[in-house]
């Protein structure tokens, strides 16, 4: 008895360990009570992030238990626009997208995330610290994932979201990330954006089409100046330290690229979709494509930045920053080229969104969402 009693002792202590390792890889939100209307909803939550009222709207999934973690996805509307904007157009909160994750979609202040000439009215810092703080929040009052952070978005949207892969402090939070028709300012050649990732290769997967007359293919070089995407492509090629460049075109409509980055394969791709405009690319129609004119693509970006994403978890992941969380719930080798049918499809319809305290159907934003959409940047 004697000699196990060490043996004993050791083994209790490590169980105590770890229990300790497992709560702590719990966020304070695990086990807090959600008022039942919230679930399968989209509600606003209001904070104050560097002395400004912000906004961002929360959907939880129709199978939320706050005792289990969910993965969280942070879409970014384009400008002008709010967050109920995405989420009509991408429709990630329907069911058959949203179950069994949390959609978050901010609110840009003025309609425009940092980083867009002329138009933006936030300093990037603040809408970092922004990130910081909507992040505190979610930790706090739901059951969150750590590992399984993500962003996606649109146009300005997108743009900003590779802001956030940029940075070192709040980009560390994040798996992955997904922009579609990014209007990348700063990036162009001669911009003044920096871009010091904290970890190599960033997983990126990233969607622009060759009609966009917004954010062009080619880049601009205007009032909002944006570098063409290949250029883009290659300094993320560079960061990432990819090699071995794979290509494989859809339909003759859309060729998808992938680099092996740091070893790791399939860490940065990206769809080329001919014809497509400044939209977000389904095979079913979106408002973004009724608004512009525009068809259904040979792409389903949902199904494929939903499949990216589950491929990847948060590494060596940093805390979000501080500030006031007062909240109110209201170059390559050579391309190997195939041709296949599509790169992904569509399953069952279904599910529904909410404006601020007032649940709404997904289908009743009516002029207000399409007036938005109209003017996206």
């Amino acid at each position: 008895m004697a000699r196990l009693l060490p043996i004993l002792l050791a083994t209790v202590v490590a169980l105590i360990a770890s229990t300790v390792v497992a709560d702590d890889d719990r966020t304070p939100g695990c086990g807090k009570d959600v008022s039942s209307t919230a679930i399968g909803k989209t509600q606003k939550v209001s904070i104050t992030s560097s002395g400004n009222n912000r906004t961002f709207m929360v959907h939880l999934p129709q199978d939320y238990d706050s005792d289990e973690d969910y993965p969280v996805i942070l879409g970014f509307h384009g400008a002008p626009g709010v967050g109920l904007h995405f989420e009509a157009d991408t429709m990630f909160s329907m069911p058959r997208w949203g179950n069994g994750k949390i959609f978050v979609y901010p609110d840009a202040l003025g309609g425009v995330w940092a980083g867009m000439p002329g138009n933006a009215t936030t300093p990037l810092e603040k809408d970092l610290e922004f990130m910081s703080d909507l992040l505190d929040y979610l930790r706090n009052n739901y059951c969150v994932d750590n590992e399984k952070i993500y962003a996606t978005g649109i146009s300005n949207g997108g743009g900003f979201l590779n802001r956030i892969a940029c940075d070192p402090t709040v980009g560390r939070n994040f798996a992955a990330f997904a922009p579609d028709a990014g209007a990348f300012t700063g990036f162009q050649p001669n911009g003044n954006a920096t871009c010091n990732p904290y970890k190599t290769p960033i997983p990126i997967i990233s969607f622009h089409g060759t009609n966009d007359t917004t954010i062009s293919y080619y880049g601009r070089n205007d009032s909002i100046p944006t570098p063409s995407i290949p250029y883009w492509l290659q300094g993320w090629v560079e960061r990432n330290k990819c090699t071995n460049m794979t290509e494989e075109t859809y339909n003759k409509t859309a060729t998808h690229y992938s680099w092996t980055c740091d070893g790791v394969e399939g860490a940065f791709q990206h769809y080329k979709v001919e014809g497509m405009g400044h939209v977000w690319p389904s095979t079913e129609e979106t408002f973004s494509q009724l608004i512009s004119g525009g068809q259904p693509t040979v792409v389903n970006a949902n199904q494929l930045i939903l499949d990216f994403f589950g491929r990847w978890e948060v590494e060596d992941r940093g805390v979000s920053g501080g500030g006031e969380t007062t909240a109110a719930t209201t170059t390559t080798a050579g391309p190997t080229s195939t041709e296949t049918g599509g790169p992904a499809a569509t399953t069952a319809a279904g599910g529904g969104s909410a404006a601020g305290r007032v649940e709404v159907g997904m289908w009743s934003f009516g002029v207000a969402v399409l007036v938005g959409l109209m003017a996206w940047v």
